[in-house]
Order: C-alpha cells, then structure tokens, then sequence
C-alpha cells in the first residue's frame, strides 16, 4: 500500500501560484472556510486520479482557458505563457502527487501520462471520493418516485469495481463498468447474404457468447448486491442505527431484431425491511426517514462497496486513498462520533484518509478523537482560509499547517484578516523567542508555573543588561508600541477597530523581527579572575561584613540546563561586630582558622554563611553581596548560586 507524500496544485479551480500540502504518507484533518479552497483539493486529486480511466483527449477541457472550454477548471486569474519546446500556450495549470516510493502522477495540458496508467488506475480503483453531494444522491428522488439506485451505481461504483474476468468479441473484461457498456453496445453485427450490415445470428456463436455475458455481469452484479445487503447491515448498527434494509437487483435485459438492438437498464431499488425492531416494508425511505438517517444509510453502503472493492484489488503498491469532503454534514451529532471511531480505528489502517470539513467544532472533535484513540503521530492537521492578495487584487487560498511555528501561524491568519488568531499565534512565537533567548531559571518559576510574556520580556531585558549586551532603544520602543495586543490575551475582545488592529500587529511583526536578530548568549563570562566580592550585613543586632576574591572566571554556560564553571574563593577575611577573623565556634577572635587559607567554591561559600547563626539567606546574600558597585544578585541576573548545576573544569 502506498500513501501520498505529497500534493502539489497550480492555477486548479481557487488555487492560484503552486501550493503544496506535505503529508509524508500521514492521514489528514483539513478544516476549510467556506470559499477557502478546500474543496479544490478534493476534486483536484479527483481529476486526477481519474484520469487514468480517461482517453487523453478527454482531459484536455479542464485544463484549456475558461474561454475556451465550459468544462475548464483552470483557475480564472491563470496567465497565459508558452511551453519552450513546443510553444504550445498553457496556464501551468496541473495537479500533482508524489506518493512515498517517489513515484510521481500529475495531470495537466501538457503532461496526460497518467492516462492508461495501470498503477494509477489501479489507484483509482482501491481509492474512493466521499462528499455531501455523492450521499446525498441516495436520496434525491421526489415523494412520488420509488428509488432507483441506476445512476449512483452507474456513475459512482461500478467505474471503480473489479467482476471476474470474462472474454467477449476477442477482448479480456473485468471492470464493471466497461461489462457494463459492452452490454448496452449489444452482441455485434455481421453481414448478411445481401451484404447489409445486421446484428449476428440468434444461433450463431457470436450472440450465444454474449448471453453467457449477461448471465456472468447478472450473477457478478448479484454477488455484489448480496455482499452490500450482507455487510452494510452490520456497519449501519455500528453507526447507531437499529434499522435492515435491501437492495433488490432487478436484471437488465435486451431486445435484439435484425438491425436493431436495446438494452434495458437494470434497477437497484432500495427498502427499508426493519425499523426499531419492527418488521416493514418501507419501499420510499427518502418519504419515510429523515436526512441523518438516509445519510449514515448510504455512508453504510459506500463504506460497505469499498471494502468489496479492496477485496478485488491486485496490485500491492495502489494507493488506497480515502478523501471524505464534508461527508458527516447531515449525520446527527449523536451518530458522528460511532462513524469517527471507525474511520480511526478500522479504515485509517487500511487507508490514507483525508478528512475535509468546513465545520470548525467537528474538526476539533475528530482532532480530540484522533488523540483519544492515541493516533496523534499518524496525522496532519491544517486550516484553510480566503486570504487577500493585494499585489494581484484577488483572492487566495492561505493553509495554515497545524505543526507549523506560531510566527508562520500568525502571519498566515494576518493574511486572512483573522487578525483575532494573528494576535493570539504572535504572543506564543514571542513567548518562545524570549523563552529561548533566556535561560532556563529565568524563563520558569520554582514550580514550573507560567511565566507571562510581559516577566519574560523584563528579565530579558535585565539578563542582556547584566551581561552588557543591552536591548537597544528602538527594540524597546517597538515592544511598547505593540504591547496591547501581544501583552493583553483580552484585547481582542474589546472595541478595537480593524485598522488599529492592524497597525500594532505590523508593528508586534516588527518587534518580533528585530527580536530574532538577537545573538543567543550561548556562553558568558559572568565575573573575571581576581574581581573582589564584598558582603556587608548590618542588623540591630550585630554587624558582620566579609571579603572575597574568585581565583578564575565565573562563567555560566547555557545549555539544556544552566551549568556553570564554579570559581574558588581565595584571600577570605571576614568581621563580626568589629572582631577581625570571628570564630563563632568560641565566640573570640581565631588568627588560626581553617577559612583563612581555605578556597572553598563560591557556591560551598555560600552554603557556610547561610549557616551561620546570624539568620542569612542566599537571597540576602545576593542582594547584599557587591561586585565593582554592583550587586552580585544583578550580575547573575536573579539566578541563585545555589540553582547552577556545577560543571566539570575541563568545560
């Protein structure tokens, strides 16, 4: 089974320049506004695929200019330009998939290969297109009609299944579809001993070959007709529903005379057998039942085909796409979940699916879904909108991707003037740039609570300060200019009229620009060798002041944790309430003491004082602890001594 990688679209139906949607053999949530585009997707890929059952010429009229062609899905802003080899005039209008053993199909005026294409058909025929218009023909007949399932068969399953091959007038058939057209085109002729041209012989072996024709497309199509009356039973229940149906087959049949030949179609008439548990025989279920209800009936029965279908499939190496296009917009809400659960467990196995919606609360219940049943790896969540060019005065399509930066999230919503979302996408991308540009005991608290855009940015603006790299004004300005949007999570919700909007997003783009120009302090030399550190605490009690000197660099080095290459203290002297070199061991004055020509590290320093009986704290200490006139708890920025990890000196 092979599983797209990826989808390119060029000047197809909304899209204009070439747009491509990564899906790296994962199944995709699409959610897509109305206008947005979302359905050119569907149908581009569509086209595409079918046009491995097509004849060359056939696909010609949707990609010749809308002047040419009504059948045209060129995009109507689409430019004409010359092809270099053959200078024949194209408007780079195709569709393209790249599928994950880099096997290429693509479809446009210039390149038709895919047509006859045997992996593509085969593609095709393991693949199945859903949307709201195809359910929906189960039940569009008028009150007077007794449903005759012909034309969904005829159009939408029997191109795509495979019967038992049988040979007819020379010729191998398999395709349903193709017995099915041979049927209409009747036994064939032969000449007569005038010479005249008529349909062979009621005896001949001609026409004796084609009634065993009809008997073996009867006894396929009624195979079919009984796996479907079999299976959708089962699926329709799973889906919620306690009713039994049927399909009654009724064959085709055909008038043949001396020159002329009929075909009578079949009929697949559809009734309901059993409903809540009572028998009966509901001949015009789209009169008796509701639309939820004839919807999950044909999801049943399309999902059912496709089974069949897969069945019948020969080639390892098809794609087995399912693309489902607003498929639950009739279902209940009740009956969405049990058809969810399937797609996810059962069918997202079996295929690749591509699930579209223009409902925003269902694509966040099947996102939930997805998660529920722990699948969140095995999909792709994108957004589509209508955005605004205003270089060429029309409008686009703009795909947010759902693993995508907050930055691109936000520019792209800018570009759909959701400038609500913008905001709100802006303020995480710059939660994560100044989270990043700090290290990680300034960017979180003790319990690893929040800590808010507007803390983060102080202690930015302190960290880069004490390490003299200060943020420049200009930076600053930008950052005041923009702060109600990207500050307050609430200002979206007061009056504030688009333009302002606008120009404080421009402006937070700006700031966020100028913010990422910043040189990440990787490594930084905190105080040099040699820097003297004083400490003065004065109390109504006692008076106590000490000396130190670093015998090598305090260097703090920012990595996943924050290490540091933790100097030694040497040349200690210290004072109690005026005694010289204290000892509160013996409450007297110690020329002898061990700290004299001890070099304890800074941090096993800090440790004794705090131990000492005279009610110091490490965050006193900090405080109250001066390096050149400046305190040693702004030369670390706020860190503690205590929180840095200390590292090996070969660092």
């Amino acid at each position: 089974m092979s599983k797209i990688n990826d989808i390119t679209i060029s000047n197809f139906k909304f899209f204009g320049k070439e747009e491509t949607i990564h899906l790296g053999g994962k199944h995709l949530l699409l959610y897509g506004e109305n206008g947005s585009g979302k359905s050119s997707i569907f149908w581009g890929l569509y086209t595409l695929l079918e046009a491995s059952l097509k004849d060359p010429s056939e696909t010609r009229k949707y990609f010749l200019p809308i002047d040419k062609s009504d059948e045209s899905l060129v995009n109507i802003y689409a430019p004409l330009m010359s092809e270099i080899s053959s200078n024949k005039e194209h408007s780079n209008s195709y569709i393209k998939i790249q599928d994950d053993n880099a096997k290429t199909y693509e479809l446009s005026l210039l390149d038709n290969r895919i047509c006859g294409d045997s992996d593509a058909q085969e593609s095709r025929k393991a693949s199945d297109f859903i949307n709201y218009q195809s359910i929906f023909k189960f039940q569009e007949f008028r009150n007077s009609e007794t449903p005759d399932l012909y034309d969904v068969f005829v159009y939408s399953i029997l191109p795509y299944v495979d019967f038992a091959s049988f040979r007819i007038k020379g010729k191998v058939l398999a395709n349903a579809s193709s017995m099915w057209s041979e049927y209409q085109d009747g036994p064939g002729f032969t000449t007569n001993y005038k010479g005249d041209k008529i349909l062979v012989y009621k005896n001949s072996p001609q026409y004796k070959e084609f009634c065993n024709f009809e008997a073996h497309f009867n006894s396929e199509f009624t195979k079919l007709i009984d796996y479907i009356n079999v299976n959708a039973k089962a699926r329709l229940k799973e889906l919620g529903y306690d009713m039994d149906f049927q399909l009654l087959y009724s064959k085709p049949s055909h008038i043949k005379k001396d020159k002329n030949y009929k075909s009578n179609p079949f009929k697949i008439e559809l009734k309901i057998t059993n409903y809540n548990g009572f028998s009966v025989d509901i001949k015009k279920p789209h009169v008796f039942l509701n639309e939820a209800k004839l919807s999950a009936l044909a999801t049943a029965i399309r999902l059912t085909i496709l089974d069949y279908r897969v069945n019948t499939t020969t080639v390892p190496n098809a794609l087995k796409v399912l693309v489902l296009d607003d498929l639950m917009i009739s279902l209940d809400m009740s009956n969405r979940e049990p058809l969810l659960d399937i797609l996810i467990k059962e069918y997202s196995n079996k295929y690749q699916i591509l699930f579209f919606t223009h409902d925003k609360s269902l694509y966040d219940f099947v996102y939930h879904k997805i998660k529920q049943h722990g699948q969140k790896l095995k999909w792709i969540w994108n957004e589509m909108y209508v955005g605004w060019s205003k270089k060429m005065k029309h409008e686009h399509p703009v795909i947010i991707e759902g693993e995508c930066e907050p930055i691109e999230k936000s520019k792209k919503y800018f570009d759909t003037k959701d400038y609500t979302a913008s905001a709100l996408f802006l303020r995480q991308a710059l939660e994560k740039l100044i989270g990043g540009l700090l290290p990680i005991e300034l960017r979180t608290k003790a319990d690893g609570g929040f800590v808010s855009l507007q803390v983060l940015w102080k202690k930015l603006i302190d960290f880069y300060s004490h390490n003299r790299q200060p943020i420049s004004a200009d930076i600053k300005n930008l950052f005041d200019d923009s702060k109600l949007l990207v500050l307050n999570p609430s200002a979206h919700f007061q009056r504030l009229s688009n333009p302002i909007y606008k120009k404080e997003l421009l402006k937070a783009f700006d700031f966020y620009e100028e913010l990422a120009k910043l040189i990440k302090i990787e490594k930084e030399l905190v105080i040099r060798k040699g820097a003297i550190i004083e400490f003065n605490r004065r109390t109504i009690n006692y008076n106590y002041k000490c000396k130190i000197e670093l015998d090598k660099d305090l260097v703090i080095i920012e990595g996943d944790r924050l290490v540091s290459i933790m100097p030694e203290c040497k040349n200690i002297t210290w004072e109690y309430n005026g005694i010289l070199f204290y000892d509160f061991d013996t409450r007297a004055k110690n020329l002898s003491h061990r700290l004299k020509t001890a070099t304890p590290k800074l941090n096993e320093f800090v440790e004794r004082l705090i131990n000492l009986p005279l009610g110091i704290t490490e965050e006193i200490f900090m405080k109250n602890c001066l390096v050149d006139g400046v305190s040693l708890d702004d030369y670390l920025g706020g860190i503690k001594v205590s929180s840095l990890i200390v590292a090996s000196t070969k660092i």
